[in-house]
């Protein structure tokens, strides 16, 4: 089905956003978090209110079914499907208001949750529902999915919050959902959409009234079908923690259709704002942490557990305890934990008296385990995250799969359920995570299956069917926060019986009577094993890349490791800085993967007995190569990707193809080969520096190069730095060009600090690691280097005994981690070799000799304030085998080891990515990128103390930063440096 073109050319008369119909975004919007995957009819991205109403109203006169979309976070498929895509995520994003008096705030529908509550926190208050996805979860997915989260017991859903709600119907008028008088209501006697929806809501009140109460579910915590309980009100059960009636604020006679937008899906109508209630923040938290001998002995005592209060109640099984602590990086962080028990609840207790809450945990059993500090709670609740990731993450077609993970149990029979639950996947050769919110009887359970196979798919339908005959004799619901869509809508029949499934059918006809509002979800949606985005006829075959995949699985492998979780759209950390700037779907690292996996698996099919050819190659790769431009290899997802995709390599892999059949741009070999130009450069300093101070001269040379003119070339130096050695341990240095040619006082900022510390430097012949060959995509350039840098360092150190140090983060940690799949056939001598290479500051918190310096030295604080903003490599490495500090934890190490105050600088990437922001064409975007976060924050800070110093340990990062702000930035090892010879 193709959209109608008289359409298309009437709504952008009236539409001043975005309107898509190319192919490439159709793939982006193909898919979300689920397993699932349909191809839309087109995307439309309005800008304003009135181009949303727009969109909705020519789409009842044409017939297009639309979906409103926000993040794409969806479990279940309801954010994909063959309609016209209203993507609200990008502009209509606003906090409208927010009212600390009534407590209350109203939002638009692409407002991320976790930006709501940081505004809200200046009042002392949240949104109570807290899902995992808060940090990239619209507001709209948010009460269209009814979501919850860990403080469910507390709080309920995302119904009990809702106030009213502005909305267009399926036939653009403009409606008020909020609470209304059944008599007034009644009165009500027009041909409107409206009063058809009220008719609808009253006669289901009335005459269904018994059957609801009869087959609703008996856990409370409830997203399947439609609220229609709400409109009596009803509740078999309610919240532990709930104060008052449940459901609440619900009067005999009145009804609130705002209700019955939570956990609609987008099926009844579209929100334009919606008025929200807010609860009080806690002041103080809390954990205790109980050890069991299996899951099921841990879910029998859940319902003693509630009975002390909590907030919360979380399980992590054995699975993600030893997968974590089978990780030396992460091994560390589980001091809290002892022995090898088979499952572990965190209870916690929040509140504004911190006594009266650890008292309440020492209460819980009297080997309970007391997490107090923030610092000691985040190391709890890091572990289960990684132990996640590490199982989401492994190179391996069987993942877990998230189609049971949503069922809601009455905590009096979650044992049973568990116990079922392992004899189902028993029987299926298969095992699962089983985590997350004991306290409200919703386990997260995500079977390892392979749906790349007969088997595997089969495996999914068997395990679901049994899962709901179990759910159901225990009176759950297989839906309670992740929504139905199409992985759980087959089987609202089964859970609610024909009648209420009528009412839900009734309600749909009032609301939508042409099927327009997100169709085939829900009650009607098809077979929850259809249209899988891997299913048995799935093919991909990707091309030999110039770099190895191995550790990843293979190419296809590492393309297809994105789940669709959508964490790269959040707005903070680093990952992604692109998509940050541009809120662009094809800019996150979701939107790549997508690209990509799409160019690897022409034709690609959809399980519904439908093929779709993706068109002409060129068009998949042209889409695929202006997604991975703009891609800052700023590793950052490496680091925050929960699925371990890796962009940068991959943007390497593709270029390094690309560019055997497309013209490179001349910039790229000046960039690339910047050590080999550095030298020359450096070799006639003077000449270039002063014919880069000519306007013409720079002007002509960026036209050549496709260089922006509106930042300064960097001036090189003919001096270099020099190592007096005094016959201590010898360690190799290895050289970057910047530091070098450019900075030489850096470098010898590194060699006086090493010289004084005693040690004899041994300067690696081969300058730079190739950093900027692989980010540049010269592959087998890269490994040709990387195999004269091995060389040289083997002719200073065959025997293996010296440590290797650097101080540029992307040099170093090229040499430590791209080698070995650089250059697969010298593994093993890499891997020794890795062992001992250190950016230097690493080095340093290691160093013996340093440590013996600072006892004698440092009596006290130097009380000089410094802000520091890492390089992005170093916020992508992780915490070291020997558990001391890594990456950025070891430059703050190093600088607070001298007495000095530092403040790390949370405002992710600065924009520049090397060469990135020097091009002509991303100069725009990098400046937007660093006017995101960190120039905002620079300029703040120096206003506020201007003697308070700047640091930085990329090069590129302080040229933006001094570029964009004209604030200066020093290396933090000319602080040390300095401070030695002090002292």
């Amino acid at each position: 089905m193709l959209l109608n073109s008289d359409f298309i050319n009437e709504l952008k008369k009236h539409f001043s956003g975005d309107i898509r119909a190319d192919l490439a975004s159709q793939i982006l919007y193909s898919t979300d978090a689920s397993i699932y995957q349909i191809e839309p009819l087109g995307v439309a991205i309005p800008k304003t209110q009135e181009d949303l109403i727009s969109a909705v109203e020519l789409a009842a006169k044409y017939k297009v079914p639309i979906l409103p979309r926000g993040s794409g976070s969806s479990l279940a498929g309801q954010a994909i499907g063959e309609a016209l895509i209203l993507d609200c995520s990008r502009w209509l994003n606003n906090l409208v208001e927010i009212n600390s008096e009534t407590k209350t705030a109203t939002v638009e529908p692409g407002l991320i949750l976790s930006n709501l509550n940081r505004q809200a926190a200046k009042h002392g208050l949240q949104f109570g529902p807290d899902p995992a996805s808060a940090e990239r979860a619209t507001m709209g997915g948010v009460i269209a999915n009814n979501a919850t989260g860990a403080h469910s017991i507390l709080y309920g859903m995302s119904a009990d919050h809702l106030i009213s709600a502005d909305v267009i119907l399926s036939d653009g008028s403009l409606a008020t959902f909020g609470e209304i008088s059944i008599q007034e209501s009644r009165k009500i006697k027009d041909d409107s959409l409206l009063s058809s929806f009220i008719f609808s809501a009253l006669n289901i009140r009335e005459k269904s009234a018994e059957s609801i109460k009869q087959n609703y579910p008996k856990s409370w915590r409830n997203s399947a079908g439609y609220r229609l309980n709400y409109l009596l009100p009803f509740s078999a059960t309610k919240p532990p923690r709930w104060d008052g009636d449940y459901p609440a604020n619900l009067q005999p006679s009145t009804i609130n259709l705002s209700h019955l937008l939570a956990g609609s899906e987008g099926t009844l109508a579209v929100i334009q704002r919606a008025k929200i209630n807010l609860v009080e923040k806690p002041k103080h938290t809390i954990l205790g942490v109980l050890t069991y001998r299996s899951i099921v002995e841990a879910c029998e005592d859940v319902p003693n557990l509630l009975k002390h209060q909590p907030s919360a109640i979380e399980l992590i099984p054995q699975m993600i305890l030893r997968l974590a602590r089978g990780v030396p990086a992460y091994a560390s962080q589980m001091g809290w934990i002892s022995g090898d028990p088979a499952a572990v609840l965190v209870v916690e207790f929040s509140g504004d008296q911190p006594e009266i809450l650890k008292d309440a945990v020492r209460h819980l059993r009297d080997d309970v385990i007391i997490a107090e500090s923030k610092e000691d709670q985040a190391r709890v609740w890091n572990v289960r995250k990684v132990g996640l990731g590490i199982l989401d993450s492994r190179p391996q077609s069987a993942r877990p799969v998230a189609f049971i993970e949503d069922c809601a149990i009455p905590v009096d029979h979650l044992a049973e359920f568990v116990s079922e639950i392992e004899k189902i996947l028993t029987a299926h050769k298969t095992e699962g995570g089983i985590y997350a919110h004991a306290s409200a009887g919703t386990l997260h359970i995500r079977p390892i299956l392979n749906l790349k196979t007969g088997e595997g798919v089969r495996a999914l339908r068997s395990i679901a069917e049994q899962t709901l005959t179990l759910t159901l004799r225990l009176g759950g619901s297989m839906a309670s926060e992740h929504g139905d869509g199409i992985a759980r809508g087959e089987w609202l029949k089964k859970t609610y019986g024909d009648e209420v499934l009528a009412s839900f059918c009734d309600l749909k006809r009032a609301a939508d009577p042409d099927n327009l509002l997100n169709p085939n979800k829900m009650f009607d949606a098809p077979p929850m094993d259809s249209h899988l985005r891997y299913g048995e006829n799935y093919r991909a075959q990707a091309w030999t890349p110039a770099i190895d995949f191995s550790r990843n699985g293979g190419l296809v492998t590492a393309i297809e490791q994105c789940n669709g979780q959508g964490v790269c759209r959040k707005d903070s950390g680093v990952m992604c800085p692109s998509f940050q700037a541009t809120r662009e779907e094809q800019n996150s690292t979701r939107g790549r993967a997508n690209l990509l996996r799409a160019m690897i698996s022409r034709p690609w099919t959809i399980d519904s007995g439908r093929s779709t050819v993706n068109g002409p190659s060129s068009e998949i790769e042209t889409a695929v190569y202006n997604a991975l431009d703009l891609c800052l290899a700023c590793k950052g997802c490496k680091a925050e990707c929960p699925s371990g995709v890796d962009m940068a390599k991959l943007k390497f892999a593709f270029e390094a193809e690309y560019y055997k059949t497309h013209r490179r741009p001349l910039r790229d070999y000046l960039f690339g080969y910047f050590h080999v130009a550095a030298n020359l450069f450096s070799s006639v300093a003077p000449l270039v520096n002063f014919a880069n101070g000519f306007s013409l001269t720079k002007k002509l040379s960026a036209k050549i190069f496709g260089i922006t003119s509106n930042r300064p070339f960097p001036k090189f130096s003919s001096r270099h730095a020099k190592s007096k050695n005094h016959g201590g341990q010898k360690i190799i240095f290895l050289s970057d060009p910047f530091s070098k040619y450019v900075e030489p006082e850096v470098e010898q900022a590194a060699f006086d600090i090493l010289n004084q510390l005693g040690f004899d430097v041994q300067v690696s012949p081969v300058v730079s690691a190739g950093a900027a060959l692989l980010s540049k995509g010269f592959l087998n350039e890269a490994r040709r280097h990387a195999e004269n840098v091995l060389s040289a360092i083997k002719k200073i150190d065959p025997d293996f005994s010296m440590p290797i140090v650097g101080i540029e983060p992307p040099e170093i940690y090229s040499l430590k981690n791209d080698y070995l799949d650089l250059l697969p056939e010298r593994f093993g001598e890499v891997v020794r070799r890795v062992k001992s290479v250190w950016l230097l500051d690493e080095f340093l918190v290691r160093s013996d000799a340093f440590t013996k310096w600072r006892v004698a030295n440092i009596t006290q604080s130097s009380n000089q304030k410094i802000k520091f903003q890492p390089h992005c490599h170093q916020r992508a490495e992780g915490p070291s085998v020997d558990g001391f500090p890594n990456g950025v934890n070891a430059t703050l190490e190093m600088l607070r080891a001298c007495g000095y105050e530092v403040e790390l600088i949370d405002a992710g990437c600065c924009g520049m990515a090397g060469t990135f922001g020097y091009e002509s064409e991303h100069y725009e975007l990098s400046q937007q990128v660093g006017e995101l976060k960190l120039f905002p924050f620079i300029r703040q800070s120096q206003i506020e103390n201007p003697k308070s110093e700047i640091v930085s340990t990329g090069a590129a990062c302080r040229m933006q930063i001094a570029q964009g702000t004209g604030v200066g930035v020093i290396h933090p090892l000319m602080l040390i440096a300095k401070y030695l010879n002090q002292n």
